[in-house]
């Protein structure tokens, strides 16, 4: 079947795979306890898919990492950058921030800036773009 090695060693699958499972220590996490309703359906389909693969230890990890991946497709989905600008806007119209307070918010960015880090910054994106530009050329 399948060997578990310990806390973040390689756990190999019966089908010759081989899974790298990490662990957060609880000490440096902390968690929320949220209740989900599936359907009857849904939830055999877990289960079943849980029990065939053994790639997740729990229900909850994988409802976790599940939300986690949804989150993340979401953030990058055009719609919701939309929602986000005519939210900024509608504050902005709602609050307006004066001249002198936005030109004191940028100083102060600029002063949390460290300009060698974003000249190398900059200089590894251009170096990054442009290699990639090459190769694809």
């Amino acid at each position: 079947m399948s060997e578990h090695a310990g806390r973040g060693r390689p756990f190999v699958t019966p089908f010759g795979h081989t899974l790298l499972l990490l662990c957060y220590d609880s000490i440096t996490m902390k968690y929320a306890n949220v209740s989900v309703k599936f359907p009857v359906e849904l939830d055999a389909e877990v289960e079943r898919f849980l029990d065939e693969t053994g790639v997740y230890t729990n229900k909850s990890e994988f409802v976790k990492e599940a939300v986690r991946r949804h989150l993340l497709e979401l953030n990058d989905e055009p719609a919701i950058s939309a929602l986000r600008i005519e939210q900024m806007l509608a504050r902005a119209q709602r609050d307006p921030v004066s001249d002198e307070e936005l030109h004191d918010r940028l100083d102060d960015l600029r002063d949390r800036v460290d300009q060698a880090e974003l000249t190398d910054a900059v200089e590894t994106a251009r170096e990054t773009t442009a290699d990639e530009y090459a190769d694809k050329s």
